[in-house]
């Protein structure tokens, strides 16, 4: 019980950086960045958010990875956004059951949704954490492998 009730909670928190893409102000009380800050780490989000749709089967929702190979900020925060709700859709309709179910994610044998939504909030936290702290932006650090794997996409 207590670890549906902490996925209920995490997936609640996913919804927080839903609102910071989609509204473009942070939604957290002094969290800071100007939305040019945040312009970097949006095609990094989109980018995991696909990777979290193709685990999750959601992949309809999500923009196409030439949606934010611009380089483009706005059109990578829209398609971050686009697929952080395809995929919080999802999540939202699943039962207890469901959430402790099998996903496939590279690296990490037995994956549940459950683990996976703690994955997409752990990305959340580092990417966005980063930046509120300061101390480093996507192009600064090395991609966390288990966060947001840089495999080659083979569609």
């Amino acid at each position: 019980m207590a670890d549906l009730l902490e996925c209920v909670i995490q997936i609640k928190a996913l919804r927080e950086t839903l609102a910071l893409a989609e509204t473009g102000t942070p939604s957290i009380a002094g969290f800071g960045p100007a939305d040019a800050e945040f312009a970097p780490v949006w095609p990094r989000m989109a980018d995991a958010e696909r990777r979290y749709a193709e685990a999750l089967g959601t992949e309809a929702g999500v923009r196409p990875a030439c949606a934010t190979e611009s380089g483009d900020s706005a059109r990578a925060r829209a398609a971050f956004a686009a697929g952080r709700r395809a995929n919080l859709a999802m999540l939202s309709d699943c039962s207890a059951a469901q959430l402790g179910g099998p996903v496939e994610w590279p690296g990490r044998p037995s994956t549940t949704v459950a683990d996976l939504v703690a994955i997409m909030l752990a990305n959340d936290t580092e990417v966005l954490g980063g930046l509120r702290r300061g101390r480093s932006t996507p192009e600064s650090r090395a991609p966390t492998p288990y966060l947001a794997p840089n495999r080659p996409r083979t569609t």
